[in-house]
Parts: structure tokens; C-alpha cells; sequence
């Protein structure tokens, strides 16, 4: 259920879209689900922490897979807390249910941050 449930969250971030800053964790987010989608592991690398990474490859095919599956769901609202050099972002889905993904700044960067426990930190 866990894998499940992290699979899915880093499949959300594919559906996000409107208005984005340029660095901005919303951008972080949305690109980390695009690369997932992809199976791009050096896009990937560019918006998640080294541990966050490794944790996406172990899932490879699978990870992809239930993105494709995912990109009907409609989301409802994205926002973004930031707080010094971290920040979450939650994305509403138009069907209630809700994910954070928590996210630090690393040299300028803002990078996806998860534990292999399936936690975000």
C-alpha cells in the first residue's frame, strides 16, 4: 500500500500545471513528475535530493507505468509554503484526496526530498 501510495504521489506532480515561476518549488514538483513519467533519470536528478532519486530508480518501469495510468486524474489546487530554504507543495485533487511533497533548496535549487522509509522528510 505504501509503494502504491509513494508511486502515486510522484505521478501527481505530472498533472500539475498553470502559472510557475521559474525556480519555484511548484516547478520542482511539476518537473519531478514529468521525469518520472519519462523514466529520465538525469532530469530527475536536477529536482530531487541524491536519496529521493535512488528511491524512484529502485521502482523504474513501475513508477512509469502508474504515471500513465494517472494522467486522467483532475486537479483542483496546488500551493506551495515555503520556509527559508524549505517548503511543501499540496495538490488538491478535484476528488479530495491531497499529497504533499516536501522539498529543500540545495545551491539555489529547489530538489523533491524523500526517505527510503517512503516518508517525505
Amino acid at each position: 500500500m505504501k509503494k502504491r501510495i509513494f508511486i502515486g504521489a510522484l505521478v501527481f506532480a505530472v498533472l500539475l500545471n498553470g502559472c510557475f515561476l521559474t525556480n519555484s518549488p511548484k516547478v520542482a514538483v511539476r518537473n519531478f513528475g514529468k521525469a518520472i513519467a519519462k523514466n529520465d533519470m538525469k532530469a530527475l536528478a536536477k529536482v530531487a535530493t541524491p536519496e529521493t532519486v535512488k528511491l524512484v530508480s529502485m521502482f523504474g518501469s513501475k513508477a512509469q507505468g502508474y504515471a500513465a495510468s494517472m494522467s486522467d486524474r483532475k486537479i483542483k489546487k496546488v500551493t506551495e509554503e515555503i520556509d527559508g530554504d524549505e517548503a511543501v507543495v499540496t495538490v488538491l485533487f478535484a476528488d479530495g484526496e491531497e499529497e504533499e511533497f516536501e522539498l529543500v533548496k540545495v545551491d539555489g535549487k529547489w530538489k523533491v526530498d524523500m526517505d527510503m522509509d517512503f516518508n517525505y522528510k
